[in-house]
């Protein structure tokens, strides 16, 4: 799982997305509040502003591995070729799921919670997606809470 989303962005996203005139990537983002405008705002940095569809879901993949009617709904969204899997730290929806305390879980456990839902979400939608979309580009990043919180 990825941390520096800004740069990917930029360097492996956006060079490749000029000619589309629809959108061919889906961000799986958490609803938190705290988060969606700095995911709008490093995907208008890059250029990026009509080029993606947002699906927001209380935990992102642990949402969609939650609710199977949620991760059926996320499979039959338009065609795509890209699903970027924006995870972030003091996951609200972590806590109700497996209990994960902001105050009490050190973030190699906390990453690691989110690295097991991410693969077991990336394994579906690989398996789902096999004949319609073979070469399915699927990544994830773990968002920190802001610019000082790192991961260690």
């Amino acid at each position: 799982m990825k941390t520096d989303f800004e740069e990917y962005l930029s360097t492996q996203v956006a060079p490749n997305l000029a000619a589309h005139e629809k959108p061919s990537i889906l961000l799986l983002t958490c609803i938190d509040h705290r988060y969606a405008h700095r995911i709008v705002g490093v995907m208008d940095r890059a250029k990026l502003r009509n080029k993606y569809d947002m699906f927001a879901l209380a935990g992102a993949a642990a949402g969609a591995n939650q609710n199977r009617t949620w991760r059926r709904t996320l499979v039959e969204h338009h065609p795509i070729d890209r699903v970027i899997i924006l995870e972030h730290r003091d996951c609200g929806a972590y806590k109700a799921f497996f209990g994960l305390e902001w105050a009490k879980v050190k973030p190699p456990v906390e990453e690691a919670s989110h690295k097991e839902q991410v693969g077991i979400l990336i394994r579906y939608l690989k398996r789902v997606f096999a004949k319609e979309i073979p070469n399915l580009q699927i990544d994830s990043f773990l968002l920190t809470r802001d610019e000082d919180d790192v991961l260690q």
